[in-house]
C-alpha cells in the first residue's frame, strides 16, 4: 500500500455468509462504510465518491449486478466454504477475488484493495511504458534459455540466444548462432523425443519435451524444451522460439526415488516372504508343542524350526521364569553359533534387545551394524529379533533369533510375538504337568544385598555370623527362627531393638555354644518363604546380606517368592537352581502333618528341646531351664513336650498316616 497518499475510500457490503465483525476489522486501515445490502451499492457508490466496492457474498448474481452498476473496481470476499469460485467471480467483473482463510491471502486484503485502485487509475499509463528495449532486456535477463530460429534459411539455425542459454549450454553466442539448435544433442539422446519435437515443428505447432542433452564440454543434462511458433503478418509462421530448463537435479531425484520405490518393492516382496515364513512356522510349531515330551525337547525344536527354512540363521532359548541375573543360551540350533559358548546376557543390560524383551515383555529387534547388540560380544549377523516367551503373568524365557535381514518390520514383531505366546504356553502346560505328577522340587539359593534387613542389622550389631539351625510357625501369626552365632556373641537390649524383630531370647544349651530364637513379626523373609509354599533348609547371615536356600514345590512358587522378596528388599538374586528329588511321602508333608496335631506350646517345647541338647546323654540342659525359658512350671513342660513325643512317635509308627 502506497503510504505517502490517502487510504482508499472503500464502500463495503458484507453477506451473512461472511463474519461482517472480523471483514470490517480487516479493512480498518482504509476508509470504509458499510452499505446494508448490494442493492444499496448501487445508489450509494456513486454519491459517496468511492474509489472500490468490496462485496463479501458466496453469491454469483450479487456479483454480476454490483459490477454492472458501478464504475470503480470491485474486490468480491468469498467464504472458504461457499459455493462461488475464484474463477467464476473473476468471469463475472470481479478485479480480485480473496478468500476469508487463516493466511496471509486475507491479512493483506487493504493492499490489493489500493492495487485494484491504482490499476485502474494507472495501469493503463503504466503499460504504454514497456517498450521493445526493456522486452529485449527481459528476454536476455530471463532466468530461463531462451532461443530464436528463423525459419525462413534453410534448417532453420538460430539467429537469438540469451545469457542464460549460453549459461546453461556452455555455448556463446557465436558458437551458437547460425546452426541448428541440434547440436546439443548426443549418443544418449532418445531419438524418440526428437522425432516428437521435430514433427511438431514441420507441423507448425508448438511442443515439450524432455531431452538429454550435452553441453560445451561434453557433460550431459536434462533439458525441458518449449517450442512456439511465431506468425508474421500474413499470417505464416517465420520463426520458432524455444525455452530451455535445466531440470537435471528434478530428473535424477525421480530417478534416485524410482530406485528407492525399486528397492522399497524388493524388501516389501522380501519380507511378505518373510512374514509367509514364519506363519508357516507357526504351524510347524503348534506341531512340535504337541509331539514334544519335555520343556527341553520344545524349546530345541523350536529353535529348528525357526532355522530350518534359511530366512533366519541362528536361534536360541534363554530361561527367565526364576528371574536369574543373566540370561545365557540353554538350547540353540542354526548356523555360526560358536559366539553363543560364552554369552551372558545382563537382565538390566537396557541396550540389549533379549534383556528389552525381558524387562518389557514385548518383542524387540535391532540392527547390528558395525557393532555389538550384546555388550562386547561379536554378532555374525545383520539383525536380530528377541521374543518373550510369556504365558498369562508368567515370562519364561526369551528367543532370540538372527537374520541377515537389514530390517525387521512391524509385521515380522506381531507373527514372531504370536509365536512367543504360543511357545510360552506350552511351557506353562509342561510345568503345570510336571508339578503334578513329579516328586522332584527346585532348590533356591538366593542372595539378599541388603544392610536394612533386621537379620543383617542383628549380625552387624553383633559383629558375628548367624547359622540357620531351625525355625517354627505360631498361632498368633509369628515365626521363631533359631539361630547360632559365630563367633559366639551376646546382644545387648540396643542390638536387638529393630523393626520386624518382635523379641531376641537366649536359649539354655550345656555347652559353650551361643543359640537364640528370634521371634519375627508379619512380613519377615520367613514369612515371604512360607507364603510362597516354601521350606527353609539353610540361612547364612553377615553384616552384608543373607544367603537362603530354600526348596519351593515348581517354578510358580519359586517366582512368587523372588517377587517378594524384590518387593521388601533391594537386591535379591537368585544365585542357583537345583533340582531335587524327594520321596512320595516327602519331609515337607510328613512335617505339616505332625505340625497339624501340635499344639503351639507342644512344638515349642519339642524344638526347645532339641535345640537345647535335651535329647543328649548327659543331658546338655535341664527340664528346670527349659521350663523357665518358656515361663511355665517344669510340670507344664514335661506335659508339653510327653505330648509332643507321643504325637510325634504315633505319627512315625502310622502306617497310613495320610
Amino acid at each position: 500500500m502506497n503510504t505517502t497518499s490517502s487510504p482508499a475510500r472503500v464502500l463495503a457490503v458484507v453477506g451473512p455468509a461472511v463474519d461482517r465483525e472480523r471483514l470490517v476489522d480487516a479493512l480498518s486501515p482504509l476508509s470504509v462504510s458499510v452499505a446494508g445490502s448490494a442493492e444499496a451499492v448501487v445508489r450509494r457508490a456513486e454519491a459517496e465518491r468511492v474509489d472500490c466496492v468490496v462485496l463479501a457474498t458466496d453469491r454469483l448474481a450479487d456479483v454480476e449486478a454490483v459490477h454492472g452498476a458501478i464504475a470503480v473496481p470491485l474486490v468480491v470476499v468469498v467464504p472458504p466454504d461457499g459455493d462461488l469460485s475464484a474463477a467464476a467471480a473473476r468471469d463475472a467483473g470481479a478485479a480480485d477475488v480473496v478468500p476469508v482463510v487463516d493466511s496471509n491471502l486475507f491479512e493483506r486484503l487493504p493492499e490489493r484493495i489500493e492495487s485494484a485502485v491504482a490499476w485502474r487509475r494507472r495501469g493503463a499509463a503504466a503499460a504504454s511504458k514497456i517498450t521493445e528495449d526493456l522486452k529485449e532486456q527481459a528476454i536476455d535477463e530471463a532466468p530461463v534459455g531462451i532461443t530464436i530460429a528463423d525459419c525462413s534459411l534453410p534448417d532453420r539455425p538460430l539467429v537469438y540466444v540469451n545469457e542464460a542459454f549460453e549459461t546453461t549450454t556452455g555455448y556463446s553466442a557465436d558458437a551458437a548462432l547460425g546452426r541448428n539448435c541440434r547440436y546439443l544433442q548426443g549418443p544418449n539422446t532418445d531419438p524418440e523425443r526428437v522425432a516428437e519435437l521435430r514433427r511438431a515443428i514441420e507441423a507448425e505447432e508448438a511442443a515439450s519435451v524432455e531431452l538429454l542433452n550435452y553441453r560445451a564440454d561434453g557433460e550431459t543434462f536434462w533439458n525441458r524444451v518449449d517450442v512456439a511458433p511465431l506468425s508474421g503478418p500474413d499470417g505464416e509462421v517465420t520463426h520458432y522460439v524455444g525455452f530451455q530448463t535445466d531440470i537435471t537435479q528434478r530428473v535424477r531425484a525421480e530417478a534416485a526415488a524410482e530406485r528407492y520405490a525399486a528397492r522399497v518393492d524388493e524388501e516389501r516382496a522380501r519380507l511378505q516372504t518373510l512374514v509367509e515364513h514364519i506363519e508357516g512356522l507357526l504351524e510347524d510349531v503348534t506341531s512340535a508343542l504337541v509331539r514334544a515330551e519335555s520343556r527341553q525337547g520344545l524349546e530345541a525344536a523350536v529353535c529348528d524350526r525357526v532355522t530350518a527354512a534359511g530366512s533366519f540363521d541362528c536361534a536360541w532359548v534363554g530361561h527367565c521364569d526364576l528371574s536369574p541375573a543373566v540370561i545365557v543360551p540353554n538350547e540353540r540350533a542354526g548356523t555360526d553359533t560358536e559366539f553363543l559358548d560364552d554369552l551372558e546376557i545382563n537382565r538390566s543390560d537396557s541396550g540389549d534387545p533379549t534383556a528389552r524383551a525381558a524387562e518389557t515383555r514385548t518383542v524387540q529387534s535391532a540392527t547390528v551394524g558395525e557393532g555389538s547388540v550384546h555388550a562386547e560380544t561379536v554378532v555374525p549377523f545383520d539383525s536380530v529379533i528377541a521374543i518373550p516367551l510369556v504365558h498369562r503373568d508368567a515370562l519364561y524365557g526369551v528367543l532370540t533369533v538372527y537374520t541377515d535381514a537389514a530390517e525387521l518390520d512391524d509385521e515380522v514383531r506381531v507373527v514372531f510375538g504370536t509365536l512367543g505366546r504360543a511357545v510360552g504356553a506350552a511351557i506353562d502346560a509342561f510345568e503345570s504337568r510336571r508339578s503334578l505328577l513329579s516328586d522332584e522340587r527346585l532348590e533356591l539359593e538366593i542372595e539378599v544385598r541388603d544392610d536394612t534387613q533386621p537379620l543383617v542389622r542383628l549380625a552387624a550389631a553383633g559383629d558375628c555370623e548367624l547359622s540357620y539351625r531351625g525355625s517354627a510357625q505360631h498361632d498368633d501369626g509369628t515365626v521363631s527362627l533359631f539361630v547360632s552365632t559365630h563367633p559366639a556373641t551376646e546382644f545387648d537390649e540396643a542390638d536387638t531393638a529393630l523393626d520386624g524383630l518382635r523379641s531376641v531370647d537366649v536359649l539354655p544349651r550345656g555347652d559353650d555354644a551361643e543359640l537364640y530364637e528370634l521371634t519375627f513379626a508379619d512380613g519377615s523373609l520367613v514369612h515371604l518363604v512360607a507364603d510362597a509354599g516354601g521350606r527353609l533348609v539353610d540361612l547364612e547371615v553377615d553384616r552384608l546380606g543373607c544367603r537362603l536356600t530354600v526348596v519351593v514345590p515348581d517354578r510358580v512358587g519359586g517366582r512368587a517368592l523372588l517377587d517378594d522378596l524384590k518387593a521388601v528388599a533391594a537386591n535379591a538374586e537368585l544365585r542357583s537352581v537345583t533340582n531335587r528329588s524327594e520321596p512320595p511321602e516327602a519331609r515337607r508333608e510328613f512335617v505339616a502333618s505332625v505340625n497339624d496335631d501340635l499344639t503351639d506350646r507342644q512344638q515349642s517345647a519339642l524344638q526347645l528341646a532339641y535345640l537345647g541338647g535335651y535329647f543328649e546323654w548327659p543331658h546338655a540342659v535341664t527340664g528346670d531351664e527349659l521350663a523357665e525359658t518358656m515361663g511355665v512350671s517344669r510340670a507344664t513342660f514335661h506335659q508339653h513336650l510327653h505330648a509332643a513325643e507321643r504325637k510325634l512317635i504315633s505319627r512315625f509308627f502310622d502306617k497310613d498316616p495320610y
